[in-house]
């Protein structure tokens, strides 16, 4: 395998690395993503990333939906782009697909993403630690999220609508609040019928929430705000968010359960169903397999899924695609293949 330093955002350099690739697979941050993607384009290759991000502008469309919009440049040039398959999102929406599949009616589809973590050989241990790239977690989660209501997305306050929601063992109930996220805006648009309402909601030490949100209300997360280190000036946030520590630094000592919770809830003949879904994994388990955190290793897994079958052509056609867009008995079977597993659960109710 060739290794390359480049400027992912320099698109006449990106273009060259690319040539002669049949299939880009972007875990960049997701900034970058509409740029890689039209890279892809001028090569003729394939693409997938594993996340987006919000608006580039104010008032534009979120990531997802802005790439989205690439749809007919790349069913013009017989190329797929499969977006957004990673853990959450991705696998969450393949899970979301799978549940909806089984109901003619869909109320309510949350999906809840928490876990334990704990950094062993380090008193005291962190609070909290990002499970994924420290820079991308704290960029998420001050974009202001949405919810799929009444037909249309929804505007929320940062990390609003706390809420106890109880993973299965051996993570137990967490403090959840609202993130924006790719599920909420796909998902109504490609399950091919009505959707009541969707949320996604992350598992965030409260102290942390409240906090986030005090510094966002201050203006101290802006870029224009830094502080003064040795003979420089650094962006306050930059510092802040060093205060954490990066997850690849510490993934051999972390001990503790990744887990990605999905809820539908609708009917079928009649009857009222609950579909409930879980994926687990520990941490120790992901270091053991890979070196990695969880958070990591189950995302790597999704998108290798993910290319695998777009390479068996899995996708309906040529052009721009959500993780749902993908069979779920397809995904499940590569999934199972690699020793993992998904819990499903049933519950229902005459109406």
């Amino acid at each position: 395998m060739a290794v390359s330093e480049l400027d992912a955002a320099h698109g006449a350099d990106l273009v060259r690395a690319l040539r002669g690739c049949d299939v880009v697979a972007n875990t960049s941050v997701s900034d970058l993503n509409v740029g890689i993607m039209r890279a892809a384009l001028r090569v003729g290759a394939d693409y997938l990333d594993v996340a987006a991000t919000g608006p580039r502008k104010t008032g534009g469309l979120p990531g997802i939906l802005e790439q989205l919009t690439l749809h007919d440049s790349f069913e013009k040039a017989d190329v797929r782009a499969l977006l957004s398959m990673g853990l959450d999102p991705g696998m969450s929406n393949v899970m979301a697909r799978e549940a909806s599949d089984r109901l003619e009616t869909i109320d309510k589809i949350r999906i809840r993403s928490g876990g334990t973590v704990r950094v062993r050989q380090r008193h005291p241990s962190p609070k909290f630690v990002p499970l994924y790239s420290r820079e991308a977690f704290f960029s998420d989660v001050r974009i202001r999220p949405t919810v799929w209501q009444g037909g249309r997305l929804e505007e929320r306050d940062l990390l609003s609508e706390e809420e106890d929601y109880a993973f299965p063992d051996p993570v137990g109930t967490q403090k959840t609040f609202l993130m924006a996220h790719e599920e909420v805006k796909t998902l109504p648009l490609y399950l091919g019928k009505p959707v009541g309402q969707v949320d996604f909601k992350y598992a965030i030490n409260p102290d942390l929430a409240q906090a986030l949100k005090a510094l966002e209300n201050l203006g101290l997360f802006s870029r224009d705000r830094t502080i003064p280190v040795d003979h420089g000036r650094i962006p306050f946030r930059a510092a802040f968010e060093s205060a954490f520590p990066e997850p690849s630094s510490v993934a051999q000592n972390l001990v503790g359960t990744k887990c990605l919770s999905v809820d539908v809830e609708g009917t079928s003949h009649g009857v009222r169903k609950h579909l409930h879904e879980n994926i687990a994994l520990s941490h120790e388990e992901a270091a053991r397999r890979l070196g990695t955190t969880a958070v990591y290793y189950l995302t790597g897994v999704a998108a290798s899924i993910g290319i695998a079958l777009m390479d068996r052509g899995a996708l309906p056609s040529a052009g721009t695609y959500p993780a749902e867009s993908l069979g779920p008995a397809s995904v499940f079977a590569e999934w199972n293949a690699r020793g993992l597993t998904i819990q499903r659960i049933e519950r229902s109710a005459s109406n």
